[in-house]
């Protein structure tokens, strides 16, 4: 017989990891392939946003990711005069998930860190340089042939897969899945370098796009001395990994001279928004590039593929350790599917800003961007450029349903306790509670509602008290950011999933113990009794 996992995980970049490792501890075992022996070595990710952060927090890994991780600056886009015509930045404290909204990061770094990570995990088989072949579903399962450096064949069996084997996914290819084309495909060059630390303060302190009919380019600053260029194609520039640095240095004179910076690593791209038709072929799933691609200038393509593995993962873990219908694994392209286009057509919206190269349209798009606002350009918070998860499990006529629930800091009064909240409350399903009025039977009430979803009451406590009767985690919050939010959805009450997405609010107990009896009925968890029969739906 072959060796047997829960999981079986295509691909070991930082989406691939990231799943793997939310599956092992959810008590899953899995095996990771990727058939490169190392990290990939040249630029690609260089942003992300505090939903990254809050799902590696999860991990435990935080302090691990801190020296390679620094804030983003914010964004400003110059016209063709080199007049400011847009600006972009992060949301002011506090932050609504705990973490700055927008980072800057070196990505080798962190793929190292999550890869010796799951590596240390309990239940993972972890193989590089290692090619899955085939992934053949036989008698419901997954079965895989997997070939070594030796060319020697293995087979392994699973009860799922998900294929997080890049753009170029052999197993997507092989599944016949086609993708969609949301019409964006420019060619770049990404030039990532070292600068001298003398040389720093005269390059920009911000990011830049230069808006530029001539060679549209951005500027980054990223974590200590790394610094990084993305600058269009011109027709006739090749699109290839091999640039030296004699071509690289005159396309960076405007910036940088030679002995001024080290150049790192450069390679040209096609910067594409696509979107895969299917997101499941039975017991075989999509994530990350294998699912999507989407232009980086809105920092979100890495991010996508991590949101995608924080769905999936509990999705997994239910269905395999409790009882979940499989048709809830259906919900994870629902939900995921239509935030993924919307978000990819909000970069592409910006590319086109960027990326124009009729000198005359230019000065139109500037002198439009400027009327706009009466001649003034207003900051944009990025965040508000996302839209939340509008379709799929939750409790869509609910106010702040597919949103995410905000994370402060807090203190639990019985033990002196502090920190985070997603590190005290244990993780899985939730109900978050206004405590100001809550009673020991209310209390009790809720409590019983959460155990078929194995869930746990959050009971927020009005400052300066201590305790309350009945059962739940009593905690006091630093700040009033979850009063905040839940006063101005005019609930009581949240319920949260174990991925952080708002399952439902409400102002009543009896509304909480009902959305809590729909949402252990969809996972398959219910008591019998009228009420707890309904179908698994997707709105």
């Amino acid at each position: 017989m072959p060796p047997h996992v829960d999981v079986l995980v295509v691909g070991l970049g930082p989406t691939g990891a990231t799943l793997a490792a939310l599956l092992a501890r959810a008590g899953l075992t899995v095996a990771v392939f990727d058939k490169a022996a190392d990290i990939y070595p040249l630029p690609r990710a260089i942003g992300l946003d505090h939903e990254a952060l809050r799902i590696w927090q999860s991990l435990g890994l935080s302090d691990a990711l801190a020296p390679h991780i620094a804030p983003y600056r914010p964004s400003e886009y110059l016209g063709v005069d080199g007049q400011r015509i847009k600006r972009l930045d992060m949301a002011p404290p506090p932050h609504r998930l705990g973490w700055a909204p927008n980072s800057v990061f070196d990505q080798p770094a962190v793929e190292r860190i999550l890869r010796a990570h799951l590596a240390a995990q309990p239940g993972v088989h972890l193989a590089v340089s290692h090619e899955v072949l085939a992934l053949d579903e036989r008698d419901g399962r997954i079965v895989a042939t997997v070939r070594d450096t030796a060319g020697r064949n293995t087979t392994w069996s699973a009860d799922w897969a998900v294929a997080c084997d890049g753009g170029a996914s052999p197993v997507r290819k092989r599944l016949g899945i086609a993708l969609d084309d949301l019409a964006f495909d420019e060619p770049w060059l990404v030039v990532d370098a070292i600068v001298r630390p003398d040389k720093l303060a005269s390059l920009p302190q911000t990011q830049v796009q230069y808006c530029e009919p001539a060679r549209p380019s951005t500027f980054v600053v990223g974590p200590g001395n790394h610094r990084r260029w993305e600058l269009m194609l011109l027709p006739g520039e090749p699109l290839h990994e091999a640039w030296p640095d004699e071509a690289l240095w005159p396309l960076l004179a405007r910036w940088i001279q030679p002995g001024e910076a080290t150049l790192w690593r450069a390679a040209a791209y096609r910067f594409h928004g696509l979107v895969a038709q299917r997101w499941r072929a039975g017991r075989i799933l999509l994530a990350g590039d294998a699912a999507h691609m989407t232009p980086p200038f809105m920092a979100q393509g890495m991010v996508q593929g991590l949101r995608d593995a924080a769905n999936l993962a509990w999705k997994l873990a239910r269905v395999l350790r409790h009882g979940a219908p499989e048709r809830l694994l259906d919900t994870y392209e629902a939900e995921r599917k239509p935030h993924v286009t919307a978000t990819t057509t909000s970069a592409i919206a910006l590319g086109r800003v960027i990326c124009e190269r009729d000198p005359a349209a230019a000065r139109d798009r500037d002198g439009r961007l400027r009327a706009e606002h009466g001649g003034t350009v207003p900051t944009t918070i990025r965040q508000s450029m996302l839209p939340p998860m509008q379709a799929g499990l939750i409790d869509t006529g609910s106010p702040g349903a597919g949103s995410l629930s905000p994370q402060p800091r807090v203190t639990v009064p019985a033990t002196g306790s502090s920190g985070w909240l997603d590190d005290l409350d244990g993780g899985g399903v939730r109900v978050i509670a206004r405590d100001e009025d809550l009673d020991a039977d209310t209390a009790r009430a809720l409590d019983a509602a959460l155990v078929p979803l194995q869930g746990r009451l959050l009971r927020r406590l009005q400052p300066g008290r201590i305790g309350a009767d009945g059962p739940g985690l009593c905690f006091t919050e630093e700040q009033t950011l979850l009063d905040d939010w839940l006063r101005s959805l005019d609930a009581r009450y949240a319920i949260v999933r174990p991925d952080q997405q708002v399952y439902a609010t409400t102002r009543d107990t009896a509304g909480a113990c009902a959305q809590l009896s729909a949402l252990a009925s969809a996972l398959g968890r219910a008591k019998a009794g009228p009420g707890h029969d309904k179908p698994l739906t997707i709105h």
